[in-house]
């Protein structure tokens, strides 16, 4: 929680009108529909790297919504907005947890386990895995050596649940969209690889 009071606190507004925070949900919606179809084409890398990256878009929107403009100076330091870090912590609030559909998925000790990785070091290493290729202590690793279709598939879940407690609701056109995304984690998570995270 402490991320989402930092990003408050830096303040600027992030909105104009109700009509940036449906583009800002369709903009999520379309890196959702693009990790799927990543993860149904079996590139499992590219899959997780959109997921995590509409975690990050998710909660710039959510919390977006409450971001005014300050008096006085701006403000000092680094915008959590800019953070990836926090801005994995921002995406999983407890709420996204009390679901029991992501609970059943993943199974309740996985994720716990990627609701604590989120809020104490978050997905920063697993999105530079995701998309870049290395030379590591275990030799020359690339996306699709370093995330397995069970960890892509998770971050797909993760975001999709993500996404859909934290903007469903706001205006006419979310609902509608969550309609999508509901439609979207029941095809998901009757995919799951028998895989175990890398």
């Amino acid at each position: 929680m402490l991320s989402v009071e930092a990003a408050l606190a830096f303040g600027s507004r992030f909105y104009e009108k109700h009509e940036d925070f449906n583009a800002a949900i369709d903009h999520v919606f379309q890196l959702l529909t693009d990790a799927v179809l990543l993860l149904e084409s079996s590139s499992f890398g590219s899959a997780a790297f959109m997921a995590i990256t509409a975690l990050e878009e998710t909660s710039k929107a959510h919390v977006g919504t409450f971001r005014r403009d300050k008096e006085g100076p701006p403000a000092k330091g680094r915008d959590p907005f800019r953070d990836h870090r926090s801005k994995h912590s921002m995406a999983l609030l407890p709420t996204v947890l009390m679901s029991e559909r992501i609970m059943d998925a993943l199974g309740a000790d996985r994720a716990k386990a990627l609701d604590a990785q989120a809020h104490e070091t978050g997905f920063v290493s697993q999105r530079e895995a995701a998309l870049y290729c290395a030379l590591a202590d275990s030799g020359f690793v690339t996306p699709a050596s370093a995330i397995s279709p069970l960890q892509a598939w998770e971050f797909v879940l993760l975001a999709l649940e993500a996404a859909d407690d934290a903007l469903v609701g706001f205006t006419n056109h979310s609902l509608d969209v969550g309609q999508k995304i509901d439609a979207m984690f029941e095809r998901v998570r009757r995919q799951r690889p028998s895989t175990e995270p890398a």
